[in-house]
């Protein structure tokens, strides 16, 4: 497993930061996917709890939560953020799910699995925890568009950083437009697509959002060899992005995000 942060404390951070953006997106294809109270729920490299949260504010309290999650001090942070008395959060690996049971009603994963070695074979894994007729729902993003519009030289080169560095360090850029055929290639039926982002322009351009996405990337960018710390200097970034941004008049893209969905069949047989 990959992720762009070597420092997990500023990962988790990042991610607490990120759900302002990304929370609304998520429910509203928690809520497609049908995900209703009652429903016993498991969530993949649930992070700083996020999404954990969100679906067990969905499920109610006649529902329950799991998050599982490979570090154990974004499992401890995910506890001390989370008063719901039906999430539990879980030290597992997301990729294996070791000692993980099955029967779940649905299984979520928000940004997970472009950090994962084999992503088919987790979904494969995943829809092994489900039972027949269960959901799986996953909600990916594609990095690789354009971040703002215009782009100019400072978006540019950060942009062009981040993916090279993706790239060399194994981590998936454009997993979201890729969900549909990751889905058949597990076994899984053609799921149902939602694709939404959000754009804005002026003071209150989320560019700050790209620049936590970039700043938590220099430590993979200086083990790459795509760029240093101070050629970002993550200080001043999210500044200096915005200005850019008001100063041709422009807006910041959030990623695009592909949330996709199926009811898992009762076969094949391999699975329990």
């Amino acid at each position: 497993m990959s992720y762009f942060a070597a420092d997990r404390s500023s990962e988790n951070e990042r991610l607490m930061a990120q759900s302002r953006l990304f929370d609304p997106l998520t429910r509203r294809v928690l809520e497609a996917a049908g995900l209703v109270p009652g429903m016993r729920v498991l969530d993949l490299g649930s992070g700083a709890g996020n999404v954990a949260r969100l679906a067990a504010d969905l499920v109610g309290p006649a529902g329950a939560v799991v998050g599982v999650e490979k570090d154990p001090e974004a499992v401890a942070l995910a506890r001390r953020h989370t008063d719901a008395a039906n999430v539990e959060f879980r030290v597992a690996d997301a990729q294996t799910l070791y000692g993980i049971e099955g029967g779940f009603d649905a299984v979520i994963g928000r940004l997970i699995l472009l950090h994962l070695s084999d992503p088919v074979g987790a979904l494969r894994q995943a829809a092994a925890r489900v039972r027949p007729g269960g959901l799986v729902i996953m909600h990916e993003c594609d990095l690789g568009y354009l971040w703002a519009s215009p782009q100019p030289a400072l978006w540019s080169q950060v942009r062009t950083w981040l993916l090279e560095a993706a790239e060399k360090g194994g981590i998936g850029t454009r997993l979201g437009p890729a969900l549909y055929s990751m889905f058949g290639e597990a076994g899984l039926p053609g799921p149902r697509l939602l694709i939404e982002t959000l754009a804005e322009g002026g003071p209150d351009a989320p560019a700050w959002g790209w620049a936590n996405i970039v700043s938590a990337a220099v430590p993979l960018m200086e083990k790459t060899g795509v760029a240093t710390r101070a050629e970002v200097d993550p200080d001043t970034l999210a500044d200096r992005m915005l200005a850019e941004t008001l100063g041709c008049g422009g807006c910041v893209i959030v990623p695009p995000f592909t949330g996709a969905w199926a009811t898992r069949p009762a076969g094949p047989a391999g699975w329990k």
